[in-house]
């Protein structure tokens, strides 16, 4: 009988030992792989984070996961022997579906490093800034991705309505500065609540959304928008996103002021004065900020950029054909507008650095593809000197500048952020390392 039970417990002791064997090795084989994830992400420039990001607590994390799968995005967590890791940080949107999924809150969320800092302005927890009266929401406060955005853009007008309006001033209550998703959310709810508002767009409905590809793929989670409510919105296309947003403003009688830049904004009396490009002025009590943080397109300064042949965004790649196109930018805006029209134009991409950093890995792969089958060409190391209307002048290298026939130039060098805009409005903004949002949406 002893014997028998020995046995039995011994048994069961080895399997229990294999159990482990087998679990350990597993976890130790993942965690090597996650590790080569990283070195390639590092040696790809991927590694570092650009905007809101998660902070892991290794202390806390217990290698669960669930931020791993709650990601929707590929590769952007990882799990390693001591806990969560982030592997191509670089393509963190910042939506928080980590955040919220992990179970022992191991992670916050973050803006900048400790070496690379992000320009962040001053709100509190009512989106007000420093300045009564003005209040800023969306990707300008560090906040990313377009469900966000919408939220803190409705929660803003309702601090705002909150905090109380004179009944009797001669200006609005309210003026919305953009139309991305955090302006068209704030002018909703601002019809909603019955305010006198106005919103202005320097551009066109969207605001930086507008500027993507058409069918580039923006949402992949619901949201809520005022006097519309739940938008099912999963594998959403540019496209789709803006024809709600036309519908819904349409249908409540909205109507923005498009291709109007506020130039400046300065105190008048119990409100502000509100001036733009055209030369108009308005008054108003209350000003929300939504403006994003691309800011202006950036531009060159060479001779010929104010050419019409010159562009900024690509709206529609499937009008273009049969043309010569060149394109100036090293991140995944302009490599997927060169794979856009590579198919049917002949396409150059003139990227000042060796190699490109930070684009997705599958824009990596499908530019290495296309390269390889003569389908468009890649000049590294150049720089665009001079745009005419029939050519372009390119330095690549140390070599002597070369023309080149063409007949479109677009440009996707990034955009002047608009915390010059805020300084000069008197608004504070602080450089953040590794700044730990207090308020998440």
């Amino acid at each position: 009988m002893l014997l028998e039970q020995i046995t039995i417990y011994s048994v069961v002791l080895l399997f229990c030992a294999g159990v482990v064997y087998l679990y350990l090795r597993r976890e130790k084989k993942a965690s090597a792989v996650v590790a080569a994830k990283i070195e390639k992400a590092k040696q790809e420039g991927l590694h570092e984070p650009v905007s809101l990001h998660p902070l892991i607590d290794l202390n806390t994390c217990i290698k669960s996961a669930s931020c791993v799968k709650a990601c929707p995005e590929q590769d952007i967590l990882g799990i390693v022997d001591n806990g969560g890791t982030l592997i191509e940080a670089s393509n963190c949107v910042g939506h928080g579906a980590c955040f919220h999924s992990c179970p022992v809150e191991a992670i916050s969320l973050v803006i900048g490093t400790e070496k690379r800092g992000a320009e962040l302005p001053h709100i509190n927890q009512h989106y007000e800034s420093n300045i009564q009266g003005i209040y800023i929401a969306g990707e300008l406060g560090g906040m990313g991705l377009i469900r966000n955005s919408v939220e803190q853009g409705q929660l803003a007008v309702e601090n705002i309505a909150k905090a109380g309006l004179k009944k009797k001033y001669a200006g609005h209550d309210l003026i919305i500065v953009g139309a991305g998703p955090a302006g068209i959310s704030a002018s909703l709810m601002a019809k909603k609540l019955g305010l006198d508002f106005l919103t202005l767009e320097q551009d066109s409905i969207g605001g930086s959304i507008f500027n993507y590809p058409r069918s580039k793929i923006v949402m992949s989670a619901p949201m809520n928008l005022p006097l519309h409510g739940k938008a099912k919105l999963f594998g959403t296309s540019k496209t789709e996103l803006l024809d709600l947003w036309y519908a819904v403003l349409s249908k409540n009688d909205i109507e923005i002021k498009e291709h109007t830049k506020v130039e400046t904004i300065k105190p008048d009396g119990s409100g502000f004065k509100v001036t733009t490009s055209k030369g108009e002025e308005f008054r108003t009590q209350t000003i929300l900020l939504a403006i994003g943080r691309r800011g202006s397109p950036r531009k060159l300064g060479i001779p010929g950029e104010q050419l019409e042949k010159v562009a900024y965004r690509m709206l529609e790649p499937e009008r273009v054909v049969s043309q010569k196109v060149v394109i100036v930018g090293g991140g995944d805006s302009a490599v997927e507008a060169a794979l856009a029209l590579a198919e049917r134009n002949e396409v150059i991409l003139s990227y000042r650095k060796e190699k490109f950093w930070r684009i997705k890995q599958q824009n990596r792969e499908r530019l290495s593809y296309f390269v390889a089958m003569n389908k468009l060409q890649v000049f590294y190391n150049s720089n665009l000197l001079k745009i005419e209307s029939n050519k372009v002048q390119l330095q690549i290298g140390d070599d002597r500048p070369t023309d080149l026939e063409n007949d479109l130039v677009y440009i996707f060098a990034g955009g002047e952020l608009p915390m010059q805009f805020l300084k000069k409005t008197g608004v504070l903004v602080t450089e953040r390392f590794g700044y730990t949002m207090r308020k998440y949406g």
